[in-house]
């Protein structure tokens, strides 16, 4: 079994976003990063580096455990894209001229990893990506300059093996399967007079 993990997962995603980078499909942009908090930054230089895109991770349904050592894990993944506009609030959204809008951003990320399983980037074991919500962080104007924040969530799932605890549970359950008994009629005697095998139901 593939043993993925929440860094593997977060890492293919950018790195199927990079590769438009990389091959110059997406002139527009030029890196994807992890988001680190920038947004609780008072001084709004992160407003500089737009046209951006932040990849994170967002967080964890509920877990479905499918058999005695594994478990379906379903995650949310969280792509954010910033643009700004030094013309109105409208451009930041819809592009202008050469500059690229939220709007349009939130496509390109949409028809690229929807149904993606991030297999082109030897992530193996990941469930096709699903859409969820696209959510407004940020409409606003500051220093002369319009800029706008779109966060789009993305579901999937994989499955966690317990593989430390697989030798013991498998043998604990083979053992509940048969109980052996042996009968001693002569207690001064180590000899076994009978013997059954009694099979439990599973």
């Amino acid at each position: 079994m593939v043993d993925l993990d929440l860094s593997i997962v977060e890492q293919g995603i950018k790195d199927v976003l990079a590769r438009q980078v990389q091959q110059g499909i997406w002139t527009w942009i030029r890196q994807i990063k992890t988001y680190g908090g920038e947004f609780d930054d008072g001084t709004l230089a992160w407003v500089d580096t737009f046209p951006a895109i932040w990849v994170t991770f967002q967080g964890s349904g509920t877990p479905k455990k499918t058999s005695h050592n594994t478990t379906e894990y379903p995650v949310t993944f969280v792509v954010l894209v910033g643009a700004r506009s030094v013309r109105n609030e409208e451009a930041q959204r819809h592009g202008a001229g050469q500059d690229i809008g939220t709007f349009l951003m939130l496509k390109h990320v949409q028809k690229l990893l929807i149904g993606n399983d991030l297999s082109s980037v030897d992530v193996k074991g990941l469930a096709p990506l699903t859409l969820g919500r696209t959510i407004t962080i940020f409409n606003t104007k500051t220093r002369s300059q319009s800029i706008n924040v779109l966060s789009q969530e993305f579901h999937t799932q994989y499955v966690i093996e317990a593989s430390d605890r697989v030798r013991e549970e498998e043998a604990t359950e083979e053992d509940l399967l048969r109980v052996n008994a042996d009968y001693y009629f002569d207690n001064d005697q180590d000899v076994v007079h009978a013997s059954d095998l009694v099979e439990l139901k599973p």
